[in-house]
């Protein structure tokens, strides 16, 4: 019985393509609900897709499952003479726009938006299509979690044709009955409708007890009764959505965890921010990564623009980002120290540039690998001009493991060529007694001598009163190597390093780096996220000891902050940015913000949110 309802489908699916590829005339039979027309408001979350123009033009229905996202048959997006499915991901091959909220087409409520992004199933005909903005006034549908059975009535809405009208510009909707439930379809049968050219991507609803989920969407049809078809045949079938709820909310939820680094993207003197994301996994399988900027205009932050994306192969938890001038071109470019597995002869680690081109990146390019003997898990990554030839190079603390005298910890620097970087050298290396683990890492020119420097924030331990005790430790390059740690600054009160996150930059604008660090506080009596930000000025030889610049007066969620550093507004000092993990939606979705504490030479002002939102 599965294997007969499986050829029928591929039989039906032909006139489903050609439906799908073809324009809203004689010549191109396709998917429609016959039924009686909805009432103004019903069915609100019901979307009307337009794909193309002129002759290739052709029309879909759609439902609104996020304010982000419209869920459609994949068919509707297909070239002419391809598959229904799978279809490529990423933006539409023509333009395509969303009427959402329109019961009656020649109206004005609801929202026209253009959609931007394909994110398709390879195994059904189905697709999640992106909104250019987001749709925060219309109820999205729910989707079913149990699969349709046997007899079960559903609800079929569409916008398509009628059994008298060619294009309608009303909502209708009908009823039909499941006969069979299979793998990724559902089979049915007219019930007081007909499926016809212009709902393909519809919803296929169950309605019970107040309570409206979305089941399947229409897929194909032999259009018995439609205006035009000749067709007596009642089946159509759905395509199931109750058993792939995870992918719809993974897709939703996207995308997930960031990286933040800092950097004059675009050479226009202002410092930018750029996050990296991780977007999960694909119906395939594969890793996806994408990577976005935020420029500055000097008073603040455009929106997010994603310069980058991949929709598989690249692996963000496997990542670690930094950001440089690595070709010397006035650009900064950013980096990724990345994990590539095991070979024969041990562990693989790679080094992947995006290199900036003022208004984008380019795709990721692999300037080093190893064929194996040095791990990634084992090393923490900073970059700065460590010869002070002009071009960033990146460098690695590395754990070394134990010997007699202790923990043993090396810093390697890979040497930037303008294209590419050397093998990794060792410029420092200890006997024992400096604890990888222990170690944050951040690169500054910390005493002006034009060869960047690296800064360790150490981890100390507890005095015997029950003291946190931290330190700063500085590595100061010589242009080819770097000195012995010099203990430049260590805490005579309780500072904690698992409460602190590093960043630095020139915040007093003497030409020497500081060092500012993030600060937890802890949580209030009244359940208030409290954070304060602390800097240690540089005198070329030491640091000063910390000194508290701001301190929350709301709710300021350390966990929630990623610190960089940056003169975003190009007076000549540099400034805290903060990447910051603002909400979390139900359904999974976050939103980002970004804050600026704008240095005053002497301190820096109360934060700013320049931009809040998810990132599209």
């Amino acid at each position: 019985m599965e294997r007969k309802i499986n050829r029928r489908v591929r039989a039906v699916s032909l006139l489903a393509a050609t439906a799908a590829a073809g324009a809203l005339t004689l010549t191109s039979p396709a998917q429609a609900v016959i039924g009686d027309a909805v009432a103004d408001n019903a069915y609100a979350f019901t979307a009307k897709i337009q794909i193309g123009d002129g002759d290739t033009s052709r029309a879909c229905t759609g439902s609104l499952v996020d304010a982000h996202y419209v869920l459609t048959a994949s068919s509707c997006f297909a070239a002419a003479g391809q598959p229904a499915f799978p279809i490529p991901a990423g933006a539409p091959a023509e333009k395509a726009t969303a009427t959402i909220g329109r019961t009656d087409l020649t109206g004005t409520v609801g929202h026209v938006v253009e959609i931007t992004e394909l994110v398709p199933r390879a195994d059904r005909d189905l697709v999640m299509a992106k909104l250019a903005t987001p749709v925060t006034d219309i109820a999205p549908v729910l989707l079913a979690t149990t699969a349709p059975a046997a007899g079960e009535s559903l609800r079929a809405v569409g916008y398509g044709r009628t059994k008298d009208t060619w294009v309608p510009d009303r909502l209708h909707a009908g009823s039909f009955v499941v006969t069979q439930t299979d793998a990724t379809t559902v089979a049915v049968t007219r019930d007081g409708g007909s499926i016809c050219k212009g709902d393909a991507g519809g919803p296929a609803l169950r309605e019970s007890d107040g309570t409206t989920e979305l089941v399947a969407v229409h897929s194909t049809s032999w259009q018995a009764g439609c205006l035009g078809s000749d067709e007596t045949r009642p089946e159509a079938f759905e395509t199931r959505l109750d058993d792939i709820t995870d992918w719809v909310q993974q897709v939703r939820a996207l995308p997930g965890e960031s990286q933040a680094v800092s950097g004059d993207f675009n050479g226009d003197g202002r410092e930018d921010v750029a996050a990296f994301y991780d977007n999960g996994t694909s119906p395939e399988g594969k890793n996806r990564a994408s990577l976005y900027a935020f420029y500055s205009n000097g008073n603040g932050f455009a929106a997010p623009k994603k310069v980058w994306s991949t929709p598989g192969g690249f692996t963000a938890s496997k990542s670690k980002l930094t950001s440089g001038d690595y070709n010397g071109d006035g650009k900064d470019d950013i980096a990724v120290f990345y994990d590539s597995g095991t070979s024969d002869t041990g562990n693989m680690s790679s080094i992947y540039t995006f290199t900036s081109n003022g208004t984008g990146f380019g795709a990721p390019k692999k300037v080093w690998t190893t064929e194996g003997g040095f791990t990634w898990s084992k090393s923490k990554v900073t970059s700065g001009d460590y010869n002070g030839d002009g071009k960033d190079d990146i460098a690695v603390l590395y754990d070394g493991g134990s010997s007699d005298t202790g923990r043993v910890s090396s810093l390697y620097t890979f040497t930037s060529n303008g294209t590419g970087f050397a093998n990794p050298r060792k410029t420092w290396t200890t006997p024992g007694g400096f604890t990888w683990s222990a170690s944050q890492l951040t690169s500054g020119d910390f005493n002006k001598d034009g060869k960047d420097d690296i800064a360790v924030f150490y981890d100390g331990g507890k005095s015997a009163d029950g003291k946190f005790i931290s330190s700063l430790y500085t590595f100061t390059s010589d242009g080819t190597d770097f000195a012995n740690p010099r203990k430049t600054w260590t805490s005579s009160g309780s500072f904690n390093w698992n409460a602190a996150k590093l960043t630095s930059g020139d915040y007093s604008g003497d030409g020497r780096d500081d060092i500012a660090v993030l600060y937890n506080r802890g949580t209030s009596a009244e359940g208030v996220l409290q954070s304060a930000l602390f800097t240690f000025t540089g005198d070329g030889t030491n640091f000063a000891a910390p000194r508290e610049v701001w301190t929350s007066t709301g709710s300021f969620s350390w966990a929630a902050s990623q610190p960089v550093s940056g003169d975003f507004n190009k007076d000549g000092k540099d400034d805290v940015g903060v990447l910051y993990r603002a909400a979390t939606s139900p359904d999974g979705r976050r939103s980002d913000a970004l804050f600026t504490f704008t240095s005053t030479g002497t301190g820096v002002k109360a934060p700013v949110r320049h931009w809040m939102g998810p990132v599209l």
